[in-house]
């Protein structure tokens, strides 16, 4: 099960960030979807810390590229903070690695 935690940054950007541990899944991604989902009503600068992340599936994809797509389309910032080896694999397996950094 993924667990969810977010912390909002105080600083010069109204950067939201997001910690994320364990398996991002169709049956765990629910959570992540809502949460990026509100960030973007919110602002547009995102960080999603993804060090404790074991398995990250097409779903989970699915939701990253959604909100780098609408970050970028606001100009604003997506990052993906401290990817655990599985994410990049997956990520590198897909070639968003690059694009995501």
């Amino acid at each position: 099960m993924a667990e969810l935690s977010i912390k909002k940054d105080g600083g010069l950007y109204d950067v939201q960030r997001f910690e994320i541990a364990g398996r991002v899944s169709a049956t765990t991604v629910g959570d992540f979807e809502k949460a990026m989902n509100q960030a973007l009503q919110k602002g547009n600068h995102i960080t999603v810390n993804m060090s404790k992340v074991t398995l990250l599936t097409s779903v989970g994809i699915r939701v990253i590229l959604k909100t780098y797509k609408q970050c970028v389309a606001t100009h604003g910032k997506f990052l993906l903070e401290d990817p655990s080896q599985p994410v990049q694999n997956v990520l590198g397996l897909s070639a968003l690695e690059q694009m995501l950094k």
